[in-house]
């Protein structure tokens, strides 16, 4: 008889579930009915969806779940999208907006990438890392499944299979690989890009050599190479920007769609660290040295291509150059 009271007086603890919202679609601004949000935990098998729910016709959903122990997410697949919202412990679970957007297989005209090439040579071995900063500032997802949402050409050397580590908006990092793409040569990253910052990272080791030749993909993106202070490169496609003192680099404008290169020196720009259990193995550690190098090259990026406000892409947070 008290539980019914209780439930009387308070029908929202009691009626709705121990986590609920309202579907968002960014893209119109109003709420989204018909779309299946799932609180998932990852595991050793990937997620696992714990419990569901639809959101109804005024973009509602309610889970009846207590919320798991952390990391838990909120996801949910809108248009082949999947889109996920960390739930952090002492947040509350009411109240909670979930935002999805409307898709699109063209890149919007607010969306602007940026490409930088790390090679890192030694006695025994020749490290390349590529990195993709994407910035969307529309409110649109990019997702282009045919093209993908970017290409690069790796070397013959590195095979069929490359692994790609992608860092969504969410700045929860995973793995993908890379497949071919319809180009000889084209390896293409089939990720959406959401509203927001998605960084891709590729690493491959090549064998020691003093000398690397790389095609890169076409577009108007800004491409630039960055080696370590004690290593110089001359060759055709590349023209010196100069020295980054903090990160101890040196920074070269790729000026044509292949770029031939000597190498005089050796040495690396950041310590390799071992990975996690969360990490992929092989992968460089590259999050602190682009931080770094792209808080100080913004300006030489606008030089080369007018857009002064992509030093705000190149610094993983949004503001203005």
């Amino acid at each position: 008889m008290r539980l019914l009271v209780f439930c009387l007086l308070i029908p929202a603890s009691c009626l709705l579930g121990a986590i609920e919202g309202t579907v968002v679609n960014g893209s119109t601004g109003k709420p989204q009915p018909s779309v299946t949000v799932s609180l998932v935990q990852p595991g050793q098998n990937g997620m696992q969806a714990i419990a569901t729910s639809v959101s109804d016709a005024n973009g509602k959903f309610s889970i009846d779940h207590d919320l798991p122990p952390p990391p838990a997410l909120l996801q949910a697949d809108y248009k082949g999208v999947t889109y996920t919202q960390v739930q952090p412990p002492g947040r509350p679970t009411t109240g909670i907006q979930f935002q999805i957007y409307d898709s699109a297989a063209k890149p919007p005209a607010e969306m602007q990438t940026a490409h930088l090439i790390m090679i890192e040579p030694s006695a025994n071995a020749l490290d390349i890392s590529e990195t993709f900063l994407i910035r969307n500032e529309s409110n649109t997802t990019f997702q282009d499944t045919a093209n993908g949402t970017a290409q690069f050409y790796p070397p013959k050397v590195v095979g069929d299979k490359v692994q790609v580590s992608v860092t969504p908006p969410t700045q929860m990092t995973i793995s993908r690989q890379a497949v071919k793409a319809a180009k000889p040569g084209a390896f293409k990253i089939d990720y959406p890009v959401r509203p927001g910052e998605t960084r891709y990272d590729m690493h491959y080791t090549l064998p020691a050599s003093d000398s690397f030749s790389l095609k890169v993909a076409e577009g108007k993106r800004p491409t630039t190479v960055v080696t370590p202070l004690t290593v110089r490169l001359t060759g055709d496609g590349i023209k010196e920007m100069g020295v980054e003192q903090e990160v101890q680099a040196r920074l070269y404008q790729v000026t044509a769609p292949v770029f031939k290169v000597k190498i005089e020196g050796t040495g690396s720009i950041r310590e390799r660290q071992p990975a996690g259990p969360d990490e992929d193995p092989g992968q460089p550690k590259t999050t602190e040295i682009l931080a770094k190098v792209y808080d100080r090259m913004y300006w030489v990026l606008g030089l080369t291509f007018g857009i002064m406000a992509l030093g705000g892409i190149l610094l993983y947070r949004k503001g203005t150059a």
